[in-house]
């Protein structure tokens, strides 16, 4: 599972003033006023840290807003209090849930993952998560301007063993949900992880199902992934495989992991 976390970091800097005397020799009256400039200074450059520092939250919410942008102004209290975190690339985001399955290997303990074998092709599923996003003003547009949206993302890498040319497109397959929901792979959002395979290649990347209903209470997920083919003759190589992932939350999949 791949979890998001904020790097806080704050730097504070100290401008300090400096006076120049006349060429001219020093007289006592100088000397006083160089001294009184000085400590002006000293005292404004205290005075001056003493508001950069703040408290401790105004801290961490300006490192926030350095490290990804304005955090204190895009998320309202509320979404915070739900566990939204900030993030750049996307808005306000925070993990829903994460799947399991004991045939691809991902049942919270350490064994080697177990790939999905198409004939030569193999799949493996490294992760599946369930995100909630609050999509900002930069990534509205991939998410057709919904205030916000469950997504179920699935990583996967594929490697074609053999010298022949295949042709293989997880990122066209289709999600069923125990809410009652179907829906195919988002080609926007996903990354290329289709398309021909030109001997022994590989491939990796993220594949994308955006929910109509963000606020589905999913516990169970189906992957319906047709097999690849020869690009020279269209013929299959094995059969359909139909994935069922049993979706827990945060707290339970912590546990499953026996974190």
């Amino acid at each position: 599972m791949k979890k998001i976390c904020l790097l806080l970091l704050l730097t504070v800097f100290l401008i300090l003033g400096a006076c120049s005397s006349n060429d001219a020799a020093t007289t006592t009256k100088g000397e006083e006023t160089k001294q009184t400039a000085t400590e002006d200074t000293k005292n404004n450059a205290v005075k001056q840290k003493e508001e950069d520092v703040g408290t401790a939250e105004q801290e961490e919410t300006a490192a926030n807003e350095d490290a990804y942008g304005p955090a204190e102004n895009f998320l309202t209290e509320e979404e915070k209090k739900e566990g939204f975190k900030y993030r750049d690339d996307f808005g306000g985001t925070r993990d829903y849930g994460f799947g399991y399955n004991d045939e691809v290997g991902i049942d919270g303990t350490d064994n080697p993952l177990k790939p999905v074998k198409f004939g030569p092709v193999n799949m493996t599923i490294e992760n599946v998560t369930v995100a909630d996003i609050i999509p900002n003003s930069d990534t509205a547009s991939m998410f057709d301007d919904r205030d916000r949206v469950r997504a179920v993302i699935m990583t996967v890498k594929i490697e074609n063993t053999s010298d022949q040319d295949v042709s293989f497109f997880p990122d066209s397959s289709v999600m069923t949900t125990d809410s009652g929901e179907q829906v195919d792979a988002d080609s926007w959002m996903s990354n290329d992880t289709g398309g021909d395979m030109l001997g022994k290649v590989k491939k990796e990347g993220q594949i994308w199902y955006v929910l109509k209903d963000e606020k589905a209470d999913i516990k169970k997920v189906k992957f319906v992934i047709d097999p690849p083919y020869l690009t020279d003759s269209m013929d299959d190589l094995g059969q359909q495989k139909r994935l069922e992932f049993e979706i827990l939350d945060p707290k339970a999949a912590k546990k499953k992991d026996g974190q």
